[in-house]
């Protein structure tokens, strides 16, 4: 499977105030490419609790360009791709949220969620939040830092895949009956339900 895991961090609550993206590109089930972008977030304001969560700090984005300036670069990474994300909601609507700002259309893609794979993938586990999931699946990454979130995100869906011998994004869709979403020009589609699934074993 090919696409590309992302993180956001933000500044604020606001939904504009991305700080900094997380790109972890996936191609043929093989990580490929790594990579974190600082970004002078919208507006340039940071509250002391998200400081404390990423630590990322004002001085350290001030001279960095806006979101719009890396639009160019970040677009291809995403345009035409399936996009993974932990918690995929917030990523997704932090991308669309900021393009809108800028009056940037968005670009079409798709999105899965891996909050809401994991959940059905393995239900036994107390808490499905990132840090908690990879470390059940002895996966190694430093929580709220964009460039790891994003790695531990793609990891995580492959590992989800490799455990239920899934080998496309129709086998997830189906075998954890997630739909996934998908954001055009307009924004982000709703998604529709599912008529019927297949529920698959775990593998082993």
């Amino acid at each position: 499977m090919d696409f590309t895991a992302i993180d956001f961090e933000t500044a604020t609550s606001a939904y504009t105030s991305a700080c900094s993206l997380g790109l972890c590109v996936v191609e043929d089930n093989v990580i490929t490419e790594r990579k974190e972008i600082l970004i002078r977030p919208y507006p340039f304001e940071f509250s002391e609790f998200n400081i404390k969560i990423h630590g990322i700090t004002p001085g350290m984005v001030r001279n960095k360009p806006c979101f719009n300036g890396y639009w160019d670069e970040i677009r291809p990474y995403i345009e035409n791709r399936m996009v993974i994300a932990h918690n995929a909601p917030f990523d997704v609507g932090v991308l669309c949220s900021t393009l809108e700002h800028y009056s940037i259309k968005p670009p079409e893609f798709d999105y899965m969620c891996t909050v809401r794979l994991s959940q059905k993938a393995y239900p036994e586990l107390e808490s499905h939040r990132l840090n908690r999931l990879c470390g059940a699946l002895g996966i190694e990454f430093e929580h709220h830092h964009a460039y790891d979130d994003a790695y531990a995100c793609a990891e995580a869906f492959l590992r989800m895949a490799y455990d239920y011998s899934l080998e496309s994004f129709e086998e997830m869709e189906e075998c954890f009956d997630v739909k996934r979403g998908h954001v055009n020009e307009g924004g982000i589609v709703k998604r529709a339900k599912h008529s019927k699934s297949r529920r698959i074993k775990k593998a082993g």
